[in-house]
C-alpha cells in the first residue's frame, strides 16, 4: 500500500480507471460561524477512501433537473472542511506536476467536492495532472455572519485555508505549489474570483479559470444582506441545525429583493475580511493582474437552466407564438447576469496588465432548448456519471459527452500548464458544440458579442 507523507499528515488512497483518489482528508474545523483553523491528522497512516461529506444543505433544483442528484441524500457535516486530491498513479519521484483546484458552484448553498457530478478522472488521465477539489461551509452558515453577529465570509475563509493546505503539502503528492490554477464554474468561478480579490493570496495560486460567473447578481447587494442577517441573527448561536436549514429555507423562498441580486442570496460580502470594499475591487486589481494570467468565459444560453425548470416556461418555448418572447426572456437574463459582467471583467483586467482569455461555449443550441444553458460546461469537463438519458447530455450517450470534451479539457490544462491555449477556436460538429477563445491585451476592447 503506498502512502504519501506530508505536513498535514500520512495518507493512502485507491486506484481507480489509471489514476489514485485520495479523498476526505480534512483540511481545517471550526466553530460555527467561525473562521478555519488548520487541521493537522494524529500520527499513522490514514485511508482516504470515502467521499468528503456534504455540508450543510437542502435540495437543489436545478442539478436535480439536470444530473438528477439529491444533495439531501448524501451524508452531510456542519464541519465540512474537506479536500479530495486525483493524481495518476505512476507519478515520479521529483516529478512536479501542474495543480488544478477546483472550487465547486450551487449557488452557494449547494454541492460539495465529491458530488457525483465532477469525476476528475478524465482531466487527470489525459492531461497528466493533479485535481484537488475543495468543500466549504455553504449556505447561512458560511455566508452570512461571523461569531459576533457582524457580516462574515466563513465560506470564503474556507477555501482560502484550504489553498494554503495545498500550498504547503501537494508537493509530497507530486504536484507544483508554484504551478495551481484555481477553477471554479458559478458560483465556484465566482468564490475564486473573490479568492484573487481577497488580501494576501497571491502566493497561493498562479493562474485562475472563472466558468459563468453571476457577476451580474452580485451588485446591489447590502440591503437584501442586512435583512438576511437579522434573519439569522434571530437564532442562537448554538441553534439546532435543524433550526439553521428551516430558517435557511425560510429566507431562500422568502427574499424581498428586486432585480437579479435575489438569485444569489448567500454569498460572499464585499467589505468584509478577507475583502476590499467595492470602491477598491480596480486597485486590488492592478495588484493581482500583472502575475496571474486568467480565463474567463460563459455560454450561449447561461439563463435557459433557470428558466427550463419550470413547466410552463417550457411549453410556451414551443409555441409559435410565445417562442420568441421566452427567447427575449433567456438571452436578456443571459446577458445580464453572467454575458456583460464577464466582458467587462475581462477588459477590466487586460487594462490592469494582466494576460486574460475571454471565452464563449455554445452546445446543441439547435437540438434542445436547453443547449447550452448554465452548467453545461461542467459534463464537457468531468463526464456524467449514473444512468443515460439525463438532460445534461442534451440527447448524447454518456460516451459521446465524454469524447465532446476531449478538446475542452486539453485547453484547461494546457493553459494551466502554460498560461496560454493554442487551439483557440474548437469545432465539433458532431457533438454539435464550439468554444471560441481569445486572449486580450490593455489595447484590446472587443470582445465577444
Amino acid at each position: 500500500m503506498k502512502t504519501w507523507e506530508c505536513s498535514a499528515g500520512t495518507f493512502c488512497g485507491f486506484e481507480e480507471d489509471g489514476c489514485i483518489q485520495l479523498m476526505g482528508i480534512r483540511y481545517a474545523k471550526s466553530r460555527r460561524y467561525d473562521r478555519p483553523v488548520p487541521y493537522v491528522y494524529p500520527d499513522g497512516v490514514h485511508a482516504c477512501v470515502h467521499p468528503a461529506p456534504l455540508g450543510i444543505q437542502l435540495s437543489a433544483a436545478v442539478e436535480h433537473m439536470l444530473y438528477g442528484v439529491d444533495y439531501e441524500a448524501f451524508a452531510q457535516e456542519e464541519e465540512c472542511q474537506y479536500l479530495s486530491i486525483t493524481l495518476p498513479k505512476d507519478v515520479r519521484a521529483q516529478e512536479r506536476l501542474p495543480v488544478m483546484v477546483w472550487v465547486h458552484g450551487g449557488s452557494y448553498r449547494n454541492g460539495g467536492c465529491d458530488s457525483p457530478i465532477y469525476n476528475r478522472i478524465p482531466l487527470v488521465k489525459e492531461n497528466r495532472v493533479i485535481v484537488v477539489a475543495l468543500s466549504y461551509r455553504l449556505g447561512a452558515l458560511g455566508f452570512v455572519r461571523d461569531r459576533e453577529g457582524g457580516f462574515g465570509n466563513c465560506g470564503l475563509l474556507d477555501i482560502i485555508e484550504g489553498l494554503r493546505w495545498v500550498a504547503r503539502n501537494i508537493g509530497a503528492f507530486g504536484g507544483d505549489p508554484d504551478k495551481v490554477t484555481l477553477f471554479g464554474q458559478s458560483a465556484g468561478a465566482d468564490a475564486v474570483r473573490c479568492v484573487m480579490l481577497a488580501h494576501g493570496t497571491e502566493h497561493l495560486y498562479r493562474r485562475a479559470i472563472l466558468q459563468s460567473d453571476p457577476m451580474g447578481a452580485m451588485v446591489g447587494r447590502r440591503k437584501m444582506e442586512q435583512w438576511v442577517l437579522d434573519k439569522l441573527c434571530a437564532l442562537p448561536v448554538d441553534a439546532p441545525i435543524e433550526d439553521v436549514r428551516a430558517v435557511q429555507a425560510s429566507i431562500g423562498s422568502h427574499v424581498p429583493q428586486k432585480g437579479y441580486a435575489r438569485f444569489l442570496v448567500f454569498a460572499p460580502h464585499m467589505g468584509v475580511d478577507p475583502l476590499p470594499p467595492e470602491s477598491d475591487v480596480l486597485a486590488r486589481l492592478a495588484q493581482v493582474a500583472p502575475d496571474h494570467e486568467v480565463l474567463v468565459g460563459y455560454t450561449t444560453r447561461e439563463a435557459a437552466a433557470f428558466l427550463g425548470k419550470h413547466r410552463s416556461v417550457l411549453a410556451l418555448s414551443r409555441r409559435a407564438l410565445t417562442r420568441r418572447v421566452v427567447e427575449k426572456v433567456v438571452d436578456r437574463a443571459s446577458r445580464k447576469i453572467f454575458v456583460e459582467p464577464a466582458q467587462e471583467f475581462a477588459k477590466a483586467y487586460a487594462r490592469a496588465g494582466g494576460r486574460v482569455g475571454s471565452y464563449v461555449l455554445s452546445w446543441r443550441e439547435k437540438d434542445c432548448f436547453f443547449g447550452a444553458c448554465h452548467m453545461s460546461d461542467v459534463p464537457l469537463l468531468f463526464g456524467i456519471s449514473g444512468e443515460e438519458g439525463q438532460l445534461c447530455a442534451m440527447g448524447l450517450t454518456k460516451a459521446q459527452v465524454l469524447e465532446a470534451g476531449v478538446p475542452l479539457r486539453r485547453a484547461w490544462c494546457e493553459f494551466a500548464r502554460r498560461g496560454t491555449v493554442s487551439n483557440v477556436h474548437i469545432d465539433a460538429p458532431a457533438q454539435g458544440y464550439m468554444f471560441l477563445l481569445q486572449f486580450l491585451n490593455r489595447r484590446e476592447e472587443s470582445v465577444f458579442s
